[in-house]
């Protein structure tokens, strides 16, 4: 999956790994795009620092002015990965969430 996102990034886009990849399974990648702006990186757990975030979060919530319930969330079934995908894409507010406990298509 690594190699096939990597592939896929448009040139100085951008591929952000999330989760860990196996140590015994290597990536091999075509180095010249790196030469033209496109990026691969790691998600780095997102990039969060639980320890600072979630009571900043907590202190915002308590105060009003971050209120989590009032984000849009569209839940798909994994196989409806793509619709999510597009909604994200298409900018519109809020999460794409993909609920494995659902089963089939949304359409």
């Amino acid at each position: 999956m690594i190699e096939l996102a990597y592939r896929l990034v448009s040139t100085a886009g951008r591929a952000i790994l999330v989760g860990v990849p196996r140590h015994d399974e290597p990536a091999s990648l075509d180095t010249l795009p790196l030469h033209f702006n496109t990026v691969i990186t790691g998600s780095k757990g997102g990039g969060t620092k639980p320890e600072i975030d979630i009571p900043r979060l907590a202190s915002l919530a308590e105060a009003n002015l971050f209120r989590l319930d009032a984000l849009p969330v569209t839940l798909f079934p994994l196989s409806d990965v793509n619709a999510a995908i597009d909604l994200v894409r298409s900018g519109m507010p809020g999460r794409a969430v993909i609920d494995m406990s659902m089963n089939g298509s949304m359409e």
